[in-house]
């Protein structure tokens, strides 16, 4: 099976490109369904598990406090009493190895080039653009302004490089962990699709 992993800075289209690839390939897209995933192997609702993603990133990920529980108000571990962020870790490692296993997939996000590192017939992309493309993105996505635009984009990147440091301990930004990276300032979606698959055909050939 193969596997091509995106990993993307805030306001890039990744969703975009990560939908035409699937339709191109015929491969399955797994992104934020994968919450639905995680839900249902810790028997706890789309909504709580979502809820508690929002909530770790937050906090650089520590481990649930009183008040998380309270808003999450279900219990994995009977005897802890409480859903933790290594449960929550173990389950989405283990749902991205399942995928690598099973099925062709382009999987965005969810530290996929990190899980999957080394593993054969595997590409990981990286999906970048300048600030002021990112933030005329976010603008028009949302309807918000510059300032506007520019905040909520420095808290999904800082959000983003926290996940990957405090379970990888490498940087979001270290270029030895993609194969490839596409400037989406630069290039249209549909021609960074098609690059990918270049590059997919030449590393899996």
């Amino acid at each position: 099976m193969s596997v091509i992993t995106i990993s993307r800075e805030c306001g890039v289209d990744s969703e975009e490109v990560a939908s035409l690839l699937a339709k191109k390939l015929g491969w399955e897209y797994i992104g934020k369904e994968l919450v639905a995933r995680i839900a249902r192997e810790l028997r706890i609702s789309a909504g709580e598990a979502e809820a508690f993603l929002q909530d770790a990133q937050s906090r650089l990920l520590r481990f649930v406090d009183r008040y998380t529980c309270s808003l999450i108000q279900k219990v994995v571990d009977r005897e802890r009493g409480c859903l933790d962020d290594e449960s929550y870790f173990k389950t989405v490692k283990k749902l991205v190895e399942d995928v690598y296993e099973a099925k062709n997939a382009i999987i965005l996000g969810w530290g996929g080039q990190c899980l999957l590192r080394g593993k054969p017939n595997v590409l990981h992309v990286r999906l970048i653009k300048d600030e002021a493309g990112k933030i005329d993105t976010i603008m028009k996505r949302f309807k918000i302004d510059r300032k506007a635009a520019k905040y909520h984009i420095d808290k999904e990147e800082k959000d983003s490089k926290s996940l990957i440091k405090h379970y990888f301990k490498v940087d979001w930004n270290d270029a030895s962990l993609y194969d490839l990276v596409i400037d989406m300032g630069k290039t249209t979606v549909e021609d960074a699709a098609n690059t990918i698959i270049e590059n997919l055909k030449l590393k899996t050939s």
